[in-house]
């Protein structure tokens, strides 16, 4: 943003403490996250910062952020021998961060009823939580052994399907997978959370019962996003999020040979970096994973 002057003067950051209530800070929502293999290759980290955040620029944001003493000396990402090292390299400013808008708007879990009473094949059990289960497949490097991961795991159209092995399953007939959902529903920070819970980590050891995922989805969405009371702007409960998402998946700094700098150590759609905005509060939270395969 630019001063009185017209110079440029960057964002100030500030690291936060690590929270001390919400969900990341239970120790039954970590040991959920550890069981699915999301704990140890991940990093949650806050910060303060000093000036205004505009939406209309997210980019000079995200910029400063990832530039700031405090971002480098915070924030990491996993390199393909499981190490954490800077997020830039030494003496490289960062330049472009590669980032995308991701729709941040629920307010309920209604998203999700769909897939208890719409669902051709059934996802869950009629009057129970339990998934339903199929014979075992492999698909994007996932084990398919529920109707869930069956559906999460469904094109839905949006042609960003990653199938690195070349899969082409036959379409059922009788399967309204794709249709269930729509794109905008399925890049909801709220399901992509769910999605992320629900698929795991290289290591995952899956549950057999929907609410699991998605009671630690409701936490998990909650302790990273602010609501607040909005009844011209709200929905049917009156209640607006206030939260601004972004999921970040590149970044090019001077002095990286031109090659940008590698957030992740491979790829696969379980590789995450969400920035969320808090801007009454000047807030931001980085929440980071990365898939990594122990084969």
């Amino acid at each position: 943003m630019a001063d009185e002057d017209g110079s440029e003067e960057p964002n100030v950051f500030v690291k936060l403490p690590d929270p001390s209530t919400g969900a990341f800070a239970t120790q039954t929502f970590r040991a959920q996250l550890k069981k699915w293999d999301l704990l140890t290759n991940s990093r949650l980290c806050r910060f303060r910062y000093t000036r205004p955040f505009h939406r209309m620029s997210p980019s000079a944001f995200l910029k400063d952020l990832f530039d700031s003493d405090a971002g480098r000396t915070h924030l990491r990402c996993m390199n393909g021998k499981g190490e954490w090292t800077a997020i830039l390299p030494d003496g490289g400013a960062c330049e472009t961060v590669t980032h995308a808008i991701v729709p941040c708007g629920a307010t309920s879990m209604s998203i999700f009823d769909r897939l208890y009473d719409a669902a051709k094949p059934p996802i869950v059990r009629e009057d129970t939580q339990l998934l339903m289960q199929k014979v075992d497949e492999v698909k994007d490097g996932f084990t398919i052994a529920d109707r869930l991961r069956e559906f999460l795991l469904t094109d839905d159209n949006s042609g960003d399907d990653y199938d690195p092995y070349g899969i082409d399953d036959d379409d059922d007939d009788e399967s309204n997978y794709k249709s269930l959902l729509t794109p905008g529903e399925r890049s909801e920070f709220l399901f992509r959370v769910f999605t992320h819970m629900a698929l795991g980590g290289a290591m995952c050891q899956y549950e057999e019962r929907m609410d699991v995922y998605t009671d630690a989805a409701k936490m998990a969405y909650k302790s990273l996003v602010v609501a607040r009371r909005d009844k011209a702007g709200g929905g049917s409960d009156g209640v607006a999020v206030a939260s601004d998402c972004y999921e970040v998946t590149g970044m090019s700094a001077r002095g990286d040979d031109g090659d940008g700098c590698a957030l992740f150590p491979g790829r696969s759609r379980q590789n995450f970096c969400y920035v969320v905005v808090d801007p009454r509060k000047r807030h931001v939270t980085v929440w980071y994973h990365a898939y990594r395969s122990y084969w």
